[in-house]
């Protein structure tokens, strides 16, 4: 793992403390508790995550599904889960899609066996529930950020939308051709990635013919991860509009 990984492994678990493994969040459209679960992964290792179903789920309807890879600290049980309730949810339940925040079991959301757990999730889901396979969308933060640029670009054909924020991609990335659409969030007072690094990367890929949004905010640093909520939420008829037109 790079040293820019390992300090936000710190940094994280500095500013937040491991009470936010147990951080919850009501929802305000009636969203179900969030669920702690586990998976028996191939390996014989077990991967907690932590999942939530829409409003009047039913067993009848076809679903999309998010992924959504936490930031880094020192992963304690469940550690997704406050990610996933303290911004993901909030910011994107309006689009009434399964959502599922697995634990890093690597060093990093790059290592392959954190890839190769989050296939078995995914896949795992999709048995669990009628997920509408063109719409999976993955976002992260920070850490998780380098993993959702990692993941698309090593499974172009997975996703049809991805949301990295703040965060940078990982060094050497090799950028393939995807249908994935891409919504990168950035704070221009980002103190570890800094905002034109990350605007030249995107750049970078539209000048390789990837399809990338730009939304630049302002007004919070790297750590105040729960002030992305307007940003992200923001980005909700984006997310619509790219399904909709899917046949």
């Amino acid at each position: 793992m790079s040293k820019r990984a390992c300090f936000c492994r710190f940094a994280f678990l500095l500013f937040f403390g491991l009470s936010t493994a147990c951080a919850t969040v009501k929802s305000e459209s009636g969203f179900s508790a969030v669920q702690e679960k586990t998976l028996l992964l191939e390996s014989g290792a077990i991967l907690r995550y932590a999942l939530a179903l829409p409003p009047s789920f039913s067993p009848d309807q076809r679903y999309p599904l998010i992924i959504a890879l936490h930031y880094g600290g020192q992963v304690t049980a469940y550690y997704g889960k406050p990610y996933l309730t303290n911004l993901v949810l909030p910011a994107l339940e309006e689009l009434g899609a399964i959502m599922v925040a697995p634990d890093c079991p690597g060093k990093g959301w790059t290592d392959p066996l954190s890839e190769k757990s989050v296939l078995e999730l995914i896949g795992q889901v999709q048995k669990d529930y009628a997920v509408d396979t063109r719409r999976l969308l993955v976002t992260g933060y920070s850490l998780g950020a380098i993993g959702t640029w990692d993941l698309v670009f090593k499974h172009p054909e997975l996703f049809s939308a991805a949301i990295p924020i703040s965060g940078m991609p990982p060094k050497g990335i090799v950028v393939r051709q995807t249908g994935t659409r891409f919504l990168v969030i950035h704070s221009r007072d980002d103190e570890l990635f800094p905002l034109e690094s990350v605007r030249k990367f995107v750049q970078f890929c539209e000048s390789q013919g990837l399809s990338v949004r730009f939304n630049p905010v302002a007004g919070f640093g790297h750590y105040e991860y729960d002030k992305y909520i307007t940003a992200l939420r923001e980005a909700v008829p984006w997310v619509k509009g790219l399904w909709k037109a899917k046949p």
